[in-house]
């Protein structure tokens, strides 16, 4: 009698334990808690479950949307780089009712002489000139040593842009820089009023069209904008803006002379061979003028014009003199077997004072 007592009196006890206890250090088999920790990851899977059910975002997972693949929206439009439309501009002439789409990133505006500021004939300075400006049939490379009309020492622009910053006014053209190669020395005037800001990358539908001053630029009929371009990975800073004039500096770290230049090396020159004939050729160089030729090198841009229809302006092309040093990154070396390799520039050169 007293056992059946002692049984019925646990099984009223056990009756009365709530339905989530778990005797400590084991967990619940139930689903309630057993300690804090417990409850927080049963709720945090609970909570992404239910977020997986409803469509929104899980926890650990980013919420931002996915952005296009650049170079798929550039392919669907048919763009070229900024540049590529220099050398194929024979093929975008407004005035022949010609149209294409160019892409880039948006540089700063173009400053030019203020009317009446006595800074000379109407040219751009060398901060703001270069790449399509200058005479629309001026298509013959000066002579080699003659300099290009930006190549001034460096002492003697500073002194002249000096004297003129204060008569610099805004043009009616930004640049659009060529983010494909050259590290952003390479690019063209465009006409965009507001409708895109410094630093955004996009394409622009338009032809090619000669101002008052018979310097070339885009006329843009239609801006879209573009997702940003990959990071570049060379480590030497992007010109101010784009230009073929050339900057002077000393030689960095690590620069080899060029008779034993490696891929991507940093290398350092003088011009031993004639300068190129045609855009493309490249420069003959070695480590000092009377050395044997080491590299055929083509600095940024220098690719034949399509159809060998030759129309780009003077100050689009690189002028380099003899018995000057320089130095440039290059990319990859081109074997010909008992010929001099051949190199493109990565960099616009830089002269060694």
């Amino acid at each position: 009698m007293v056992r059946a007592i002692v049984v019925a009196v646990l099984w009223v006890a056990c009756q009365g334990q709530p339905s989530g206890f778990a005797v400590p250090g084991a967990g619940s088999a139930s689903g309630g808690s057993s300690a804090p920790r417990d409850a927080s990851a049963v709720s945090d899977a609970a909570g992404s479950a239910g977020s997986a059910a409803s469509g929104e975002p899980t926890r650990g997972k980013s919420d931002e949307p996915e952005l296009p693949d650049p170079g798929r929206v550039i392919a669907e439009l048919g763009a070229i780089p900024a540049w590529q439309a220099v050398v194929d501009r024979a093929q975008l002439l407004g005035r022949r009712g010609q149209h294409g789409v160019v892409y880039g990133r948006v540089g700063p505006a173009i400053m030019v002489p203020a009317p009446g500021g006595g800074v000379g004939s109407g040219s751009p300075p060398s901060a703001g000139g270069g790449s399509g400006a200058g005479s629309a049939g001026t298509s013959a490379r000066p002579p080699a040593g003659s300099g290009s009309s930006a190549g001034s020492s460096a002492g003697s622009s500073a002194a002249a842009g000096a004297a003129n910053d204060a008569a610099l006014v805004k043009s009616p053209y930004i640049w659009l820089i060529d983010d494909t190669e050259g590290n952003g020395a390479l690019g063209i005037r465009i006409a965009l009023g507001d409708k895109a800001r410094e630093g955004d990358r996009i394409a622009a539908g338009g032809a090619w069209q000669l101002d008052a001053e018979r310097r070339w630029f885009w006329k843009a009929d239609a801006i879209q904008p573009l997702p940003p371009g990959p990071p570049s990975d060379l480590k030497e800073p992007a010109p101010a803006v784009p230009s073929h004039t050339i900057a002077t500096g000393p030689l960095p770290p690590g620069a080899r002379t060029v008779s034993v230049a490696r891929d991507n090396d940093v290398v350092y020159f003088q011009i031993v061979g004639p300068p190129p004939v045609s855009d493309g050729d490249g420069w003959q160089v070695g480590d000092q003028l009377g050395s044997p030729t080491a590299l055929v090198l083509n600095l940024p841009g220098e690719r034949p014009s399509y159809g060998g229809q030759d129309m780009r302006s003077a100050d689009e092309r690189w002028q380099l003199r003899r018995a000057q040093t320089y130095w440039v990154r290059i990319g990859k070396l081109h074997r010909r077997g008992d010929k001099p390799p051949t190199a493109s520039a990565r960099t616009a050169p830089v002269r060694v004072p």
